[in-house]
């Protein structure tokens, strides 16, 4: 059996190896258009900021590796510029030659092209992607230039870590990003947590707004937004997002997907006998909705290229689909995410409700305890987790991962009530922040109690058939209040409650939603109308 490979890095790479693992006698063949088959480019970002150091570590594996552990021909610099399903060949196409190649399984691992805006100035000199090692080369060699500004265009995982390290560099940074938030796989109000710890680091962010223009006629100079705001810049990088490289697979005859990735099924197969696919350039199904969506991320990557090595050797393997589980670090900050944010399942249709889990890292009389924040969203009639964000500044990665694997597993939030996590006071608390999300989304859930977002409270401030009820201490109140609520401490409420309207609706918010959770219970006992403002003056103030 002859396999080839059309592509390296996370996709190509792993399908490779893991055919040679599957299939001893099997003849593969890598071809990597690039100078480097594998290297981490996720890494690439924290090169540029020196916070790897060594060039070299971002190179996994070489292609004397792949050759002599696992006897797998990697050809570096080798184009495939056509592919044959009939004839069941490629074509090679290395420096001035051009040489087919006859296969009996493909893998197709073409990955994603970075997005280049179509503005005037895009070609000039000095414009950036950071999507392989070379782009990382070219932008460290302007850098011992001595640059001192750079624009970076795009607020997501790249255009962030590229801006904070470029930062970290000394650069004067500016982020510009068309849509009205950074991070849009999240839900807004994470969005200006992550603007206030990027603009805490001296990055200048803009939002809502687009680039409409590169300046310099050989070299940047700085760039024009589409509001006329004129930017300063000697380099400018392009992180406005990844499309799937599906040419070679479409001139294969596979088919594409709604989403206008590459169709695979669970195996990997394509449309095509005998033809697989892998990486960013394919769709996959969404674990939650049961729809196809087109995520590229390293992990799915490194998963679909296994279960696609393993049956073109023949294997039987099969990838079952995505949560879209990501993480960023901004600063001191992490955020993550996992299924579907409140914005998403709401344009799915679901009926669902969201509720804010304020925690903190570890038990707060253990040193270094930090405040973090979950936000989970849950169907109301099942209480299916759906999905779950979360922003601290330590110990946000093992709660999202916790809640992946609960989102995996269809669990609901009355399984997360009664989850068996590892408690000790370095590493948490007796109630984990996971723990305490499913006990707040259950009481919503099952009717103890009424709840609402903080986004939610300028319509009730507005509604004069509405309080907004701060049950707080008069100490924390001095420090900071809601304008416009009223003022009435938990621990004086069972004796100045008939102070109270009965007539009107209380929504009650205290420091996390714990006061205010027992003063509503209480009041709805006495009969008045409550609901809890679900994460209290954390979630208001998303102060993590």
């Amino acid at each position: 059996m002859r396999i080839l490979v059309i592509g390296g890095v996370a996709a190509g790479a792993g399908a490779a190896t893991k055919a040679r693992r599957v299939n001893e006698e099997a003849e593969i063949v890598l071809f990597e258009k690039g100078s480097y088959v594998s290297f981490a480019n996720c890494g690439l970002p924290y090169y540029i900021g020196g916070v790897i150091e060594d060039r070299d570590e971002l190179l996994l594996v070489t292609p004397e590796l792949f050759r002599e552990r696992f006897n797998i021909d990697v050809r570096i610099n080798s184009e495939v510029t056509k592919i044959d399903p009939k004839a069941k060949t490629i074509t090679v196409k290395t420096g001035s030659r051009s040489k087919r190649e006859p296969y009996d399984r493909l893998i197709i691992a073409t990955g994603g092209t970075p997005v280049t805006l179509p503005v005037k100035g895009a070609e000039t000199d000095g414009v950036y992607h950071v999507f392989t090692l070379p782009d990382a080369d070219r932008i460290m060699s302007r850098l011992e230039l001595g640059m001192k500004r750079a624009v970076v265009v795009g607020g997501g995982f790249i255009g962030l870590e590229s801006a904070e390290n470029l930062r970290a560099r000394g650069l004067e940074v500016t982020v510009v990003e068309k849509l009205p938030q950074v991070m849009s796989n999240m839900d807004g109000e994470f969005s200006d947590a992550i603007i206030r710890e990027l603009e805490a680091a001296g990055i200048r962010v803009l939002t809502g707004v687009g680039l409409a223009e590169i300046t310099g006629r050989k070299k940047v100079t700085g760039v024009v937004l589409d509001d006329g705001t004129q930017v300063k810049a000697d380099m400018v990088i392009m992180a406005a997002g990844v499309r799937g490289s599906t040419q070679l697979a479409e001139m294969a005859g596979c088919r594409l997907g709604a989403t206008g990735g590459v169709w695979v099924d669970a195996s990997m197969r394509t449309s095509v006998p005998d033809i697989y696919a892998a990486g960013d350039m394919v769709e996959s199904l969404n674990l939650v909705t049961g729809k196809k969506v087109r995520i590229p991320l390293a992990g799915s990557a490194n998963k679909q290229g296994r279960v696609a090595g393993a049956n073109a050797a023949g294997g039987h393997m099969t990838f079952k689909g995505v949560l879209g589980t990501a993480i960023i670090k901004v600063g001191g900050l992490t955020a993550a995410r996992t299924g579907l944010s409140a914005r998403e399942a709401e344009a799915q249709g679901y009926d669902f409700e969201c509720v804010y889990a304020p925690g903190f890292s570890n038990a707060t009389y253990y040193p270094d305890a930090m405040p973090l924040l979950l936000k989970l969203t849950v169907e109301r009639q099942s209480g299916r987790l759906l999905g779950a964000q979360g922003i601290g500044r330590k110990g946000v990665d093992k709660r999202i991962d916790v809640l992946a694997t609960a989102i995996y597993g269809g669990m609901t939030v009355f399984d997360l009530e009664d989850l068996d996590l590892a408690y000790a006071p370095p590493f948490s608390s007796a109630k984990d922040p996971v723990i305490l999300g499913g006990m707040i989304a259950s009481n919503v859930i099952r009717g103890e109690i009424d709840s609402c977002l903080p986004s939610d409270i300028p319509a009730l401030l507005a509604d004069k058939g509405t309080v907004v009820l701060d049950v707080r201490t008069q100490e924390e109140w001095d420090e900071g209040h809601v304008e416009g609520a009223v003022l009435l401490p938990v621990d004086e409420l069972r004796a100045r409650y008939a102070e109270l309207d009965p007539k009107k609706t209380y929504a009650v918010y205290c420091g996390v939603g714990y006061r205010a959770y027992n003063a509503c219970l209480f009041l709805k006992a006495k009969g008045y109308r409550v609901m809890n403002v679900s994460g209290g003056m954390r979630a208001i103030r998303m102060g993590v």
